[in-house]
């Protein structure tokens, strides 16, 4: 899905350390698996990372 996103959420994955980075990856896999399409996926993502809300991305495994 990766791929799949647009470039404002790739552009926010870019900005993250390492760490942040690769657990966001996996978060996309995880939306992939759920249904949620990438339009969406990107909206949720950018949302999290540009209004620095990384504690909220790790609670929600």
């Amino acid at each position: 899905m990766v791929e799949k996103l647009n470039e404002q959420a790739a552009s926010a994955l870019l900005s993250l350390e390492p760490g942040d980075l690769s657990y966001c990856l996996k978060l996309t896999k995880r939306f992939e698996h759920l249904g949620i399409s990438p339009a969406h996926a990107s909206d949720a993502l950018c949302t999290l990372v540009e209004g620095g809300n990384l504690e909220f991305i790790y609670q929600i495994r």
